[in-house]
């Protein structure tokens, strides 16, 4: 498994680091784990999804969409969509969206709260699959699952701290 990184303007910031990414292969099952090909952060406007898995072949991708920009002493992020979902969740990891702006604004320990909550969710779509549709990766998403991957997310989050 790779961790990528797209090159970004010396502005801009990923919260989230290799070690973090060690600290959460710690609490993933070995199997699952395996199958992720690579995890890649990078930031694309054009994109309303925050994560993204993506199955090939018998492998696994995974994208985290999510920067931060320094501006002026604080940091900020481009609202990628005004859903409630994604907003709410904005929120719940304390960042303070500016829909007039069409910003977020976060504090680093904030920024990487999300981005690891992304991170994991994603994960979790990979477990999910395996234990469910185990060798398809041509699927539908459904409500039951994208709720059963926000819990997988949390949990795993209580436990990587």
């Amino acid at each position: 498994m790779r961790t990528i990184y797209d090159s970004v303007s010396p502005e801009y910031i990923y919260p989230l680091s290799k070690v973090d990414i060690a600290r959460v292969r710690k609490h993933v099952p070995p199997s699952i784990w395996e199958t992720i090909q690579y995890i890649r952060f990078g930031f694309s406007s054009n994109s309303s999804h925050a994560g993204r898995m993506l199955g090939h072949g018998r492998n696994y991708r995974i994208r985290v969409n999510f920067c931060v920009k320094r501006v002026e002493g604080r940091l900020e992020s481009p609202l990628v969509c005004r859903q409630r979902q994604y907003i709410e969740n904005v929120k719940r990891y304390g960042g303070k969206p500016d829909l007039a702006k069409g910003v977020i604004m976060w504090d680093l320990a904030s920024a990487k709260q999300y981005a690891m909550y992304v991170l994991l969710h994603e994960i979790g779509h990979v477990v999910y699959a395996e234990a469910n549709l185990p060798g398809s990766r041509l699927r539908c998403r459904t409500s039951k699952e994208e709720d059963w991957c926000d819990a997988y997310s949390a949990r795993l989050m209580q436990e990587v701290g």
